[in-house]
């Protein structure tokens, strides 16, 4: 594939993913979302769409390498207008565009408080403790990737970076919600050693393109 609309089009891809929907019947409608593609998406999206007000949802990231920014991009847009009531839930892991998803509803969730006039989406805690595994946009060209300061043509820096502050933006504001405030001292220095902030290694290794782990808590039981 050219590099160029490998840019434009893939950008977080786990080419190995196998596009597909899974339904499970429960107290919801459950959509098991095997990976970010259009094959799993755009069904995903027409059901959004077509959904009554306050038909039940649950968007269930299972074990999901993640996909396409652009795909992701289209999923949020069409959960932020659709009329259903939808939980987005992570069994075992969910990575890169699938872990963007969780953490996008969970800081911005729509009509959290439930009003049943209109649509409602929200991020659940797991039934299981579970990990989200975060990096910076990056494009894959067979076993190899690149980051967007490795393409050498400025052109296509441009036509990628949306997706990259897009990414950035959020991990920050994550960052924000686990306690690393925007002014901290990195590190502590006492007399036997320098000590730097669990989160502060966090920040590094995702400045530095690196896969970021966040732990997810699970839910509490009655």
């Amino acid at each position: 594939m050219d590099v160029s609309s490998s840019a434009e089009q893939d950008g977080t891809a786990a080419e190995s993913a196998v596009s597909q929907l899974h339904v499970v019947k429960d107290d919801r409608e459950t959509i098991e979302l095997v990976s970010i593609e259009q094959a799993s998406v755009a069904p995903l999206i027409q059901l959004l769409q077509d959904a009554p007000l306050g038909k039940k949802i649950r968007i269930y990231l299972r074990a999901n390498p993640g996909g396409n920014v652009q795909q992701l991009k289209a999923l949020i847009e069409a959960l932020g207008r659709t009329d259903a009531d939808v939980e987005i839930a992570v069994g075992r892991f969910a990575m890169s565009c699938a872990a963007t998803l969780w953490l996008w509803f969970a800081l911005d969730p729509v009509n959290a408080e439930g009003d049943p006039g209109e649509g409602r989406v929200v991020s659940v805690d797991p039934l299981k403790p579970a990990v989200l595994m975060y990096h910076k946009p990056r494009w894959p060209k067979g076993d190899y990737y690149c980051f967007i300061e490795d393409f050498k043509d400025e052109a296509i820096r441009a036509t990628v970076q949306e997706q990259v502050d897009m990414f950035d933006d959020l991990f920050y504001r994550v960052l924000g919600s686990m306690g690393l405030p925007p002014v901290h001292a990195a590190t502590v220095t006492l007399q036997e050693a320098t000590y730097k902030h669990h989160l502060q290694h966090l920040l590094e290794a995702y400045e530095s393109n690196k896969d970021c782990f966040i732990p997810l808590k699970e839910r509490n039981q009655p």
